[in-house]
């Protein structure tokens, strides 16, 4: 996960293992809720969340009560959003390449790392090519 200012400066990022991780959203809706608690602890701005699993966003978004196995954890996201001014949008894998680097990192090395105002070297790269079309007004 990163959490970036409005300029896409990265404020920090972090991943970790997933020890009893059954499939790919419920990693999804894990780093989201982790995510949200940093942020509403780093920040007082409102919070954009950009996930790159349409699943995932539209579980969240959804409006009536929901009785999948990830119930427990799209109730708590949808919680966490409410304590702010926030919106959860989807964006395409591409545009996700930082996240997926710290992921796969955390995955192949079995470690949870934070990095306070950076990230690593790979992951930076790929944020600066994240934000190269971002304009700002």
């Amino acid at each position: 996960m990163v959490l970036r200012d409005v300029k896409g400066k990265i404020i920090f990022s972090s991943c970790r293992v997933l020890f009893s991780c059954c499939e790919s959203l419920e990693a999804e809706l894990c780093a989201c809720i982790e995510g949200l608690s940093f942020a509403l602890q780093r920040s007082d701005l409102p919070i954009i969340i950009e996930m790159d699993s349409i699943v995932a966003v539209k579980l969240i978004q959804g409006r009536e009560e929901d009785r999948s196995i990830y119930a427990s954890l799209i109730k708590e996201i949808r919680h966490l959003l409410s304590l702010r001014d926030s919106c959860i949008t989807h964006v395409n894998h591409t545009q996700n390449n930082v996240s997926d680097s710290l992921a796969k990192f955390a995955r192949d090395k079995g470690r949870t790392m934070t990095w306070l105002g950076s990230s690593r070297e790979v992951a930076l790269c790929l944020a600066f090519d994240d934000c190269k079309d971002v304009v700002i007004e």
